[in-house]
C-alpha cells in the first residue's frame, strides 16, 4: 500500500508542473489576445490563479458541484479536470489539486469586472458591450443586475452633467424598466425632464414640451413624479392667461397682437377651453390667410410673362380690368369683376362699362372711368416709360362717356380684343370691385404682409406670405398647418402631399414654358450657333421624366420648340399659337459641341483674332435662376450636360427682384413664361419693345403681320410662322413645358378647383378654425 502512494503524489505534481511550465505560454497568448479586440469577443474561457501567483487560461471548466458560480471557499483538498486555452495538447485533460488553486475568475465575471471598470472610468460607450454580451449569454452572472443598474445611473447623472437632457432621460427609462425602485429615481427624473421642459420653452418648442410630459407620465408610470403635474398646471395657467390677452387684443382690435397671443396658447396647450371660440371670434373679425412661398414677392409687383412670383403679387394688389379665366376654340375666356365689356358690330370698337359704385354716387363711377381711359392713353403713347407695343399698335384713341363708359377705337379689328384691356386696375377702379384692395404693409425676407382695405374688404383682411429656403420644409409646413397654403408644389412633392387627408391638391388650369433666356451680357450668347449648341447640349426628355417626374408619365410635361403653350394635347384650344410642326431638337452632344466651338471661333474673330485658337477654353458663363425648386433643380441638370461639352457654367440663384433686372448679372436666366395668349403676347415677349428688348427684322415683320390679322385662321399662321422663326433665330431657348400644382389645407374653402391665377377667387376665401392637438 505504502509502495503505491507515492504514484498519485508524483502524478499530481508531474501535472502541476505541466501547468506551470505552460504558465509563460500562456500569458503570451492572452496579451496577444488582448490586441485582437475586448474580452467579449474572445473564445470563451476561465482563469485559474495559483497560490504562488502564477495565471493560467483554461477552457470553460466543468465546475464539480455544477452550474457556473465559484463558492467563497474553494475546497481544500482533491483535484478538478481542466484543459489548457493554448498549446498543443488543449484536447488532454489535466487534474489540478485544490490546495495549489488561489481562487478561479470565471469567464462571465472578468467580464462583468472589465464593464464595471470600464463605467467607473466613465467610459459608457465601451461598457455597454460587455453588459450586452452576460445579459445575453450569461444572465444569471452574480450581481449583473447591480452592476447594470450601477452602469445606468452613472451614465444618466454623466449625461446631465453634459447636460444631455434628452439622453439622460432615455437612460433613466431603461434603469426604471429594469429596476423600478432604485433609490432617488424619481426625483431624477423630476430634475431631468424640467430640464428638457425649459430648453423646449426657451425655443417656443411647446409641442414637444407637451409630448415630453406625455412620454415621462407613460414611461414612468408607477413612480411619484411631479414634475408631470407641475408642468401641466403651468402650461394651462399661461394658455388661459394668454386667452385673455388675446381678448383683450381684440377688443382693442389690435389683431396682430391677438393672433399671436392666441398662437401662444395653442402652442402651450392646445387642449385649454375657449381657444376655438377665441379663433372664430378673430377670424370673424380679421380673418388671416398665411401663403407659404419659395420666392418671395417683389416689393413694387407687376404683371409679367417671365416672373410667376410678380405676377402672383401684382394679382392681389393689382388685378387687371379683366383677367383671363379659361379658354375656348377661339382663344381666351376674359372676365372682368368692375364692368363689362362689348365689341362692336364692325370690330373696331370697344366699350367698358363700369358698375355703379358700391355706395351708388355716380362721381366714384366716373373716376374710375376717367382713371381707366387715363391709364390706356399712357400705355400707348410711345414717349410714356409704361409704352406697352401690343396695345400701341392696335388702339388709336379713347374717349370717356360720363359717367361709366369707356370707348376704345381700334386701328383694325382684333380677334380677341379684350386681351388687350389686362391692364392693373388704380385704386380708383378697384374700389368698384368685389375682391378686395390689398397693399403691402410690411416685408422683409421671411415675411410680406398684404393686407386688406377695411373699407373694400372680401372675405379675408390679411394674407401673409411666408418664404422658405427648401420645398421640404415648405412642404412639412403645410402639412403641419403652420401654413394654410402654398403656390407651388414640385411635381416629386405631390405623393407626399397626397398621402395627407389634411391637404388638398390643385392644379392650375395653364401651364407655363420654361426657356433660357440670354441678357446680352457675355458676346457668346448672341451668336446662334452657340443658342443652338445649348438646344442640343441639354437632355430635355431625360430632365423631364427621370428628374422632375422622377419616372411617371404625367400628360403637359414634355419638351417645346417654341415659346407658346403647347397644351395638354393636340386638341387643347390654348395650343393655338404653338406650330406643331417644329419639332424639339434631339439632344444631339457632338452637335453641341461643334456650333459651340464655331461660335465661339466667331467671338474671338470679332475681337481681332484672325486665327482663333480651338484649345482655348470657352469662357464660363453665369445661369441665374430663382429660388423655386423646379428651376433649382433643373439648373444643376443642365450643368451636368453642358460642363462635359466644354460649356462651363457658374448657377446663380436670384431673389424676385434680381431676377427681374438680371441682365448686368448673369449671362443666362432660367425662366417661366406664361404666354397663355400668343395674338398677344408674342409681342410683349419677342418684340422690339418687349422683355427681350430686340428683335431681328424678320421677326418683327412677322409680328407686324400678326397685329394685322382680323380672323383666327390668318392669326394662326402668323403664330405658327413666329414660332418658326423663333426656332431659328431663338431669342429664347426653349426647354419644356409643365403642368404647374397649388396645396391648401382642407379648412381653407372659396379656392377654385382650376384658377389660372391662386388669387383670381380671393374674394371668397374662408379658413374654417379646427382644433389643434
Amino acid at each position: 500500500m505504502m509502495s503505491a502512494s507515492p504514484r498519485p503524489v508524483a502524478f499530481r505534481l508531474f501535472h502541476l508542473m505541466l501547468v506551470v511550465l505552460t504558465v509563460a505560454t500562456c500569458a503570451e497568448t492572452l496579451a496577444q489576445n488582448k490586441d485582437e479586440g475586448p474580452l467579449y469577443m474572445r473564445t470563451p474561457f476561465d482563469r485559474i490563479v495559483m497560490k504562488s501567483g502564477q495565471k493560467v487560461n483554461v477552457q470553460k471548466l466543468r465546475l464539480p458541484w455544477g452550474g457556473r458560480t465559484v463558492p467563497a471557499t474553494l475546497p481544500a483538498a482533491g483535484t478538478f479536470k481542466a484543459r489548457l486555452l493554448e498549446g498543443p495538447n488543449t484536447l488532454s485533460e489535466y487534474d489540478i489539486s485544490w490546495s495549489q488553486v488561489a481562487r478561479i475568475d470565471l469567464f462571465e465575471d472578468m467580464i462583468m469586472q472589465e464593464g464595471v471598470q470600464l463605467t467607473k472610468d466613465k467610459k459608457f460607450d465601451d461598457a455597454f458591450p460587455y453588459f450586452a454580451y452576460l445579459l445575453k449569454e450569461a444572465p444569471q452572472t452574480r450581481g449583473l443586475d447591480q452592476a447594470i443598474s450601477t452602469y445606468l445611473q452613472t451614465n444618466a447623472l454623466a449625461a446631465y452633467d453634459q447636460h444631455e437632457f434628452d439622453r439622460a432621460l432615455a437612460i433613466l427609462g431603461s434603469l426604471y424598466e429594469r429596476t423600478p425602485n432604485s433609490r432617488g429615481l424619481s426625483g431624477a427624473v423630476d430634475t431631468v425632464a424640467s430640464k428638457i421642459i425649459e430648453q423646449y420653452l426657451a425655443e417656443k418648442n411647446y409641442k414637444a414640451a407637451r409630448l415630453t410630459l406625455d412620454v415621462v407620465d407613460h414611461t414612468f408610470r408607477g413612480l411619484d413624479i411631479k414634475v408631470v403635474n407641475q408642468w401641466r398646471g403651468n402650461f394651462k395657467q399661461t394658455a388661459s392667461s394668454q386667452l385673455k390677452e388675446a381678448e383683450r387684443l381684440i377688443n382693442a382690435r389690435q389683431y396682430l397682437e391677438a393672433r399671436q397671443a392666441i398662437a401662444e396658447a395653442v402652442g402651450v396647450w392646445p387642449e385649454q377651453p375657449g381657444i376655438v371660440e377665441m379663433q372664430e371670434r378673430l377670424q370673424r373679425e380679421h380673418p388671416i390667410v398665411t401663403l407659404g412661398v419659395l420666392q418671395r414677392s417683389p416689393s413694387k409687383p407687376t404683371h409679367r410673362l417671365d416672373s410667376f412670383a410678380s405676377t402672383r403679387a401684382a394679382s392681389l394688389i393689382a388685378p387687371t380690368l379683366v383677367e383671363l379665366r379659361g379658354y375656348t376654340s377661339e382663344g381666351g375666356e376674359y372676365v372682368s369683376s368692375v364692368g363689362q365689356v362689348e365689341l362692336s358690330d364692325t370690330g373696331q370698337e370697344l366699350t367698358v362699362q363700369f358698375v355703379d359704385a358700391p355706395s351708388g354716387n355716380p362721381v366714384e363711377t366716373g373716376l374710375a372711368a376717367s382713371a381707366f381711359a387715363r391709364k390706356l392713353i399712357e400705355v400707348t403713347n410711345p414717349a410714356s416709360d409704361e409704352y406697352d407695343e401690343a396695345l400701341g399698335t392696335v388702339i388709336v384713341e379713347v374717349s370717356v362717356e360720363y359717367p361709366n363708359l369707356v370707348h376704345i377705337k381700334l386701328s383694325h379689328s382684333h380677334v380677341r380684343p379684350e386681351a388687350l384691356l389686362t391692364l392693373p386696375m388704380s385704386p380708383a377702379v378697384g374700389q368698384l370691385s368685389d375682391r378686395g384692395i390689398f397693399s403691402i404693409s410690411e416685408q422683409n425676407n421671411e415675411l410680406t404682409r398684404f393686407v386688406a382695405d377695411p373699407d373694400h374688404r372680401g372675405a379675408i383682411a390679411e394674407l401673409h406670405e411666408v418664404a422658405f429656403a427648401d420645398d421640404e420644409d415648405l412642404v412639412t409646413a403645410v402639412s403641419l398647418g403652420t401654413v394654410d397654403v402654398i403656390d407651388r408644389v414640385p411635381p416629386w412633392q405631390l405623393p407626399r402631399l397626397r398621402a395627407n387627408k389634411q391637404v388638398v391638391i390643385g392644379t392650375y388650369k395653364l401651364p407655363t414654358i420654361h426657356v433660357l433666356i440670354p441678357t446680352g451680357r457675355s458676346p457668346i450668347t448672341s451668336q446662334r450657333e452657340f443658342r443652338r449648341a445649348l438646344c442640343y447640349g441639354i437632355d430635355n426628355e431625360t430632365i423631364i421624366r427621370d428628374v422632375l417626374l422622377a419616372g411617371n408619365d404625367v400628360p403637359g410635361f414634355q419638351p417645346v420648340s417654341g415659346p407658346f403653350p403647347a397644351g395638354l394635347n393636340t386638341v387643347d384650344p390654348i395650343r393655338y399659337g404653338y406650330n406643331g410642326q417644329v419639332k424639339p431638337r434631339k439632344y444631339d452632344p457632338y452637335m453641341a459641341i461643334v456650333l459651340s466651338s464655331a461660335a465661339w471661333s466667331n467671338v474671338q474673330k470679332s475681337q481681332g483674332i484672325k486665327e482663333p485658337n480651338p484649345d482655348t477654353p470657352l469662357p464660363k458663363l453665369k445661369l441665374g435662376h430663382s429660388s423655386d425648386a423646379v428651376a433649382r433643380t433643373a439648373c444643376n441638370e443642365i450643368v451636368k450636360y453642358l460642363e462635359p461639352l466644354g460649356i462651363s457654367v457658374e448657377l446663380v440663384e436670384l431673389s424676385t427682384e434680381e431676377m427681374l433686372m438680371a441682365d448686368d448679372l448673369v449671362d443666362l436666366k432660367y425662366v417661366e413664361l406664361e404666354t397663355w395668349e400668343p395674338v398677344v403676347d408674342a409681342r410683349r415677349l419677342l418684340g422690339a419693345n418687349g422683355l427681350l428688348g430686340e428683335a431681328s427684322d424678320y421677326m418683327m415683320l412677322s409680328l407686324d403681320r400678326l397685329d394685322q390679322a382680323e380672323n383666327w385662321n390668318q392669326v394662326r399662321n402668323e403664330l405658327f410662322n413666329i414660332h418658326d422663326v423663333a426656332s431659328t433665330d431663338l431669342p429664347v431657348i426653349p426647354l419644356w413645358q409643365t403642368v404647374n400644382y397649388f396645396a391648401y389645407r382642407s379648412a381653407l374653402t372659396g379656392i377654385s378647383a382650376e384658377p389660372v391665377h391662386l388669387f383670381q377667387d380671393v374674394a371668397k376665401w374662408q379658413l374654417e378654425i379646427r382644433p389643434q392637438r
